[in-house]
């Protein structure tokens, strides 16, 4: 698949803002293999109880986690209970989900140095206050943002507009001037009916229409 990118009409890119997991490091796609390995628990149990990919839906677990309207060890002791894990697995749990956060895409350096040169660059992440503390305590690519939003701190993920009107106000933004990069199809939709310039980040290929799409503006 291509990658997809909407472009408005007459567009001044003067801001990037960039999505983070699946875009800049991973997330916690692919952490089932892992707990099945470690558990000899099913893959499919594990990925219902993290309410993770292909089973992220609107008030779920996860959802509730990143809107921060449970805490993760209320998080936690929920999936253990759902995969028949005793409380000594907590550790593991721990573990695990923050090793998932802890290396970065090659192209991540490269890209966010190169853009900050001609842009402002912001991050809008959907994560709950435990993984976003780790996750800017391990990276030093933080230094080329210059804000930041997590969606716990407005208790609304980017399935909805709340985060990116909370960004726009936040740091006197328009969203005609803006461009916005996510991996996820929903939180694209949502971009384009508020007026941002939209890539539909699908890995590594796409990272050549974020430069076009800032050279076009």
């Amino acid at each position: 698949m291509m990658p997809v990118s909407t472009r408005k009409e007459n567009a001044l890119i003067k801001s990037v803002v960039f999505d983070l997991s699946e875009v800049l490091i991973p997330g916690l796609i692919g952490i089932e293999k892992r707990f099945e390995e470690l558990t000899e628990k099913p893959r499919e149990l594990i990925a219902k109880a993290l309410g993770s990919y292909p089973y992220h839906e609107i008030d779920n677990a996860l959802e509730s986690l990143l809107k921060g309207k449970v805490s993760y060890q209320e998080y936690r002791s929920q999936f253990l209970a759902s995969t028949g894990l005793s409380d000594s697995y907590a550790d593991v749990f721990d573990a695990e989900c923050l090793k998932m956060f802890e290396t970065p895409y090659a192209h991540t350096e490269g890209l966010l140095q190169s853009v900050s040169q001609s842009c402002d660059l912001y991050l809008l992440s959907d994560h709950c206050d435990i993984f976003a503390t780790h996750i800017l305590n391990t990276h030093s690519f933080f230094r080329y943002f210059k804000g930041i939003l997590w969606s716990y701190e407005v208790s609304a993920t980017k399935k909805s507009e709340m985060p990116f009107a909370a960004l726009l106000e936040r740091y006197s933004l328009k969203p005609s001037e803006c461009l916005f990069v996510d991996d996820n199809q929903v939180n694209i939709s949502v971009a384009d009916r508020m007026g941002f310039s939209t890539i539909h980040f699908l890995g590594p290929e796409s990272v050549p229409q974020i430069y076009q799409a800032i050279e076009n503006g």
